[in-house]
């Protein structure tokens, strides 16, 4: 049977203090699944993110993907409807320049851990946003002029066992083909 993660909530970051809503995500009604690789089963495998319809076969996402690669909030991709009714990407269209990384709290195993918190709040100064899909496992989006300021701070914590991190980018900006 095929697997559908969609994230529990909706991008948002820490700001002067207190949580704010990404202004996109905030408005966005519409979900796009994205193909994932197959599962260990070998079933299909489905991640739904949020997204706005500029036009009815054009998504801009408007969140940050935990699990597929190479897509970053703010992409802008071909969609179009399954059999089933809902959206489907088709293909990127224009890579918005952004950098996610997935974030990995291994020893947080309590769901009311707050570790996701701290993180937001250590990036603060770069003005990242952020998706929460478990205390656990937090995805990152960092503009393409502090992302490279992010990551190093990423791995010297990961260095002192704080987490373990990953980039979902495998492709620079304005390199697909």
């Amino acid at each position: 049977m095929p697997q559908y993660v969609e994230h529990p909530t909706r991008t948002g970051r820490w700001r002067d203090g207190g949580f704010e809503v990404h202004p996109d995500a905030a408005t966005a009604s519409e979900t796009v699944w994205i193909s994932l690789p197959s599962g260990p089963d070998g079933e299909p495998a489905w991640e739904g993110l949020l997204a706005v319809l500029p036009q009815p076969d054009l998504a801009v996402l408007a969140a940050v993907p935990v699990f597929a690669y190479d897509l970053n909030l703010g992409d802008e991709l071909e969609v179009a409807g399954s059999a089933d009714g809902p959206l489907i990407a088709v293909r990127p269209v224009h890579d918005a320049g952004r950098f996610t990384f997935r974030v990995l709290f291994p020893d947080a195993d309590d769901p009311d851990d707050r570790s996701w918190v701290a993180l937001q709040q250590d990036l603060e100064r770069f003005g990242c946003w952020f998706d929460v899909y478990t205390p656990q496992l937090v995805a990152v989006s960092a503009e393409a002029d502090v992302a490279q300021d992010v990551a190093d701070f990423l791995a010297e914590e990961q260095r002192t066992g704080r987490w373990v991190y990953e980039t979902g980018r495998s492709v620079l900006p304005g390199t697909r083909g």
